[in-house]
């Protein structure tokens, strides 16, 4: 029982001591505060200022302060550096006793703390307790002994705590403005001569804490440039918002290629990090299958398909050494490894390989095939070494494997199927062996070979025993599903620059079927530059004749240009029309023969009209004008002509049939000079020759085929006499040759148009006759002057000649009252 008391007793006594301490400890710091202060403002060579200061005993025994401040370097900022709502220091008690602080633990409640990057690259934070540089002389070796015995810094810290913080980053210099909230941190053994520790959780961007950071950071010494700080630990982020760190951070979407895109949420889980941030080791997954990434025109991965990057690798004067990278797009797997160096034109030192993938959904990803429905497998396996980017291209080597792959463009009817291929990468060289494809009803061989990468510069053969239009061609009116090109063979090269493409090839076929026309040995040269295509020597039999043309089209304006020289032998204008419409109302058959040139600019027919300019020459020799009779509707027009009433009497017309029976007008030659301009055809020196007359002259016909012209019937002289044998009338309109002339206009809607003879020019000429027969006669009975022989006795007819009745006196009047009548 003596001992229980006896404990109890000293217990008591120690209680009472150690609370005779801290009551003694309590009032030490009241009555030293201002001179702790001091000594801490003269340790951090910065202000420092406190509300309340107490005893607490959490954590060990320390001062509380409240609403503490410490003021920031003046030369950064008139602001606080940091300020919180409650500090406590936990100091070693003996030390304090002896009037000397030295802090064990550093404990700040929601603090607000500003770090900041002055433009010259310093940071705040790195004059803490430096004091202001005095010149003075060298120490001597005395002096240099007592200094390494003096006591420690008055202010040590051995571990820092922060909960619930508030940081705000603002780099002048990279232009970075960077706030991170709800910021739990933990620092042990502060010491800027040794590493140490830092665990990190903070809410970067989002409503709760997405950064987890666990490392090893020193010695800091006295650089402030933190980019050459040692590190060693681990990094989470889960998830981070790339789009507001870019707006934040500046440097990082600097640091993004031109013509890309990088947004949404991306995670690092768990990436072990170690050297400095001017050289570092990086070990780690980075997964943005929830963000968006895109390279120009290239690549585009929309949030929701998988993105994952696994990466062993080192960073190091602004070069990324990947000792094993492993990317995973989609259902792509590539694993890697080798050198990047960064810049503005980066450098590739490679060696990829990938592992065997479908293409089914790479549409949506790639988007210069999203409407092409691409089906199939690849394989790559390929080293990249050199520049890529601003025109420039690596050197590949390697293989790339295409099986099984179906591809189908917009405009085809049918798609390209069954593509095998291996394509094999040298430098700037890639080669295509002879490898064959389906396309509708076709098998196509094709070769090709890429000279160059960048720019692109490619040349390729291709043939088929047969294409069908309609299977690359799916708005193909019905009537031309049946085209098809047979024995086709082609070859070429193609280049890119500068965003435009430039092609020269060769095309040749021995036969087929094109718009309804059947056609033998086709061959021409097409060459496309600076939107300019240009067909050379194009030459075709067709139509039961030949056609040679040689033109260009101009695409590189809004509204495109074209201009065209045709030759035509021998064209069969009857089948021409058949094939071009079959149910057209035809005005015409023979064969053409023609050589133009026709200039004109626009898009559609509505447009390309008013602009068209041609000239040329045009003959159809042995054909026929189609339900319309020249002849025939010509001198049935001057029937009503006082004198000619009865021009063709039915033995004229049954020994002409095919004059005046006769349905169409069939001529030996029709020829012209065409010029095309305001929307017409302008016909000069027309001329037709049929069996028994000549019609001579000019016009126009427009593309509503609406046509008029002033021409000249010359008929033939044993058709004329004939005429003049049953009407002597008719001698009077005879030329020079012993011809009939009618001159007439010829106007309307083709084939419906309506000869209509000058009636007015035919009676003037019908009574000069009459006044110069009625002269002569009379001068041969008053004056006994002979008569010349009369073209009708020049030229008689097959028909019984008899003498006219008329009296002399009768013919002289009659002369005389038309002679009176002008």
């Amino acid at each position: 029982m003596r001992k229980w008391i006896i404990a109890g007793v000293v217990l008591v006594s120690l209680c009472v001591v150690v609370a005779l301490a801290l009551l003694n400890l309590n009032s030490l710091l009241n009555r030293n505060k201002d001179y702790l202060l001091n000594q801490a403002q003269q340790a951090l060579g910065r202000k420092v200022s406190v509300g309340e200061i107490g005893l607490t005993l959490w954590g060990g025994v320390g001062v509380r302060l409240k609403n503490f401040i410490l003021s920031d370097d003046p030369a950064f900022s008139s602001g606080d550096f940091v300020r919180a709502e409650d500090l406590q220091v936990n100091v070693k008690l003996l030390p304090l006793l002896q009037k000397e602080l030295r802090v064990k633990r550093l404990i700040l409640n929601r603090p607000v703390i500003e770090i900041i990057r002055n433009k010259e690259g310093i940071f705040n934070f790195s004059t803490i307790a430096k004091q202001p540089k005095e010149e003075k002389k060298a120490p001597t070796k005395e002096e240099r002994k007592l200094e390494e015995k003096k006591a420690p810094p008055a202010l040590m810290v051995s571990l820092i705590d922060i909960s619930g913080g508030d940081i705000h980053y603002l780099d002048r210099k990279a232009g970075t403005d960077l706030r991170a909230r709800q910021v739990d941190l933990e620092v042990e053994d502060l010491d800027f001569a040794r590493p140490f520790s830092v665990e990190l959780a903070a809410a970067l961007f989002s409503d709760k804490q997405n950064i987890k950071i666990q490392m090893r950071v020193g010695p800091l010494g006295s650089v402030g440039d933190v980019s050459n700080v040692p590190l060693d630990g681990k990094i989470t982020l889960d998830p981070m918002d790339i789009d507001k760190l870019k707006a934040a951070v500046p440097t990082v979407r600097a640091a993004l290629p031109k013509d890309s895109e990088l947004s949404g949420p991306l995670r690092l889980k768990d990436a072990q990090v170690k050297g400095t941030l001017n050289k570092l080791a990086l070990k780690g997954s980075l997964e943005g299958t929830d963000a968006t990434v895109a390279l120009g025109k290239t690549l585009r991965k929309a949030p929701g398909i998988p993105l994952v990057l696994n990466t062993d690798a080192q960073y190091a004067a602004n070069s990324i050494s990947f000792r094993e990278a492993k990317v995973k797009l989609n259902n792509l797997e590539i694993v890697g490894k080798g050198d990047v160096k960064l810049g503005d034109v980066p450098i590739l030192n490679l060696a990829l390989d990938s592992n065997r993938v479908s293409l089914e959904g790479w549409d949506k990803i790639i988007p210069l095939i999203q409407d092409y429905q691409v089906s199939g497998n690849l394989e790559v396996h390929t080293t990249l070494q050199g520049k890529m980017g601003k025109g420039a291209a690596p050197q590949i080597q390697g293989t790339l494997n295409l099986s099984g792959v179906s591809a189908k463009p917009p405009q085809f009817g049918k798609p390209v199927k069954d593509l095998d291929a291996k394509i094999n990468f040298t430098g700037q060289r890639a080669d295509l062996k002879d490898t064959t494809f389906t396309l509708g009803r076709s098998r196509i061989r094709l070769a090709a070979q890429i000279d160059r990468f960048s720019p692109l510069t490619l040349s390729y053969k291709l043939s088929t025993p047969e294409l069908w239009p309609a299977d690359y061609q799916a708005a193909l009116p019905e009537e031309r599903k049946s085209d098809v090109i047979r024995n086709l063979s082609s070859e070429g090269t193609l280049a890119t620059k500068d965003g435009s493409v430039a092609f020269q090839g060769k095309l040749a076929s021995s036969q087929g079927t094109l718009y309804r026309i059947n056609y033998k040995d086709l061959g021409t040269s097409l060459v496309l530059e600076n939107k300019v295509a240009t067909i050379r020597n194009l030459r075709v039999n067709a139509l039961n004749g030949s056609l040679q043309a040689e033109g260009e089209y101009a695409f590189n304006n809004p509204v495109p240009r074209f201009s065209f020289a045709t030759k035509v032998q021998g064209i069969d204008l009857k089948e021409l029309y058949s094939s071009l419409d079959p149910k057209a109302q035809r005005d015409i058959q023979g064969r053409l023969n023609a050589d133009m040139k026709v200039a004109g600019s626009g898009k559609k027919w509505d447009e390309i009209k008013p602009n068209l300019r041609g000239q040329g020459t045009a003959e159809v020799v042995q054909g026929a004008l189609l339900n319309f009779n020249i002849a025939e509707g010509v001198l049935s027009g001057i029937t009503g002509v006082p004198g000619l009433t009865s021009l063709i009497n039915p033995q004229v017309r049954k020994k002409y049939p095919e004059t005046f029976e006769a349905k169409d007008t069939e001529f030996k030659e029709l020829k012209g000079l065409l010029t095309l301009a305001d929307s017409r055809i302008n016909v000069k020196d027309l001329r037709i020759t049929a069996a028994e007359y000549t019609v001579q002259g000019n016009g126009w016909v427009d593309f509503d085929r609406r046509a008029e012209f002033q021409a000249l019937l010359v008929l033939s002289q044993r058709l004329s006499a004939d005429l003049a044998h049953s009407v002597r009338e008719v001698t009077y309109a005879f030329n020079n040759q012993n011809q009939f002339e009618i001159p007439f206009t010829l106007s309307g809607t083709l084939p419906k148009v309506k000869p209509k003879p000058d009636t007015n020019y035919l009676a003037k000429m019908i009574q000069r006759g009459f006044v110069r027969r009625g002269t002569e006669e009379l001068e041969r009975r008053l004056f006994g002057k002979k008569q010349p022989p009369s073209p009708l006795e020049a030229a008689p007819s097959e028909q019984t000649q008899e003498k006219k009745k008329t009296p002399t006196e009768d013919l002289i009047r009659k002369g005389l009252e038309g002679l009176f009548k002008r």
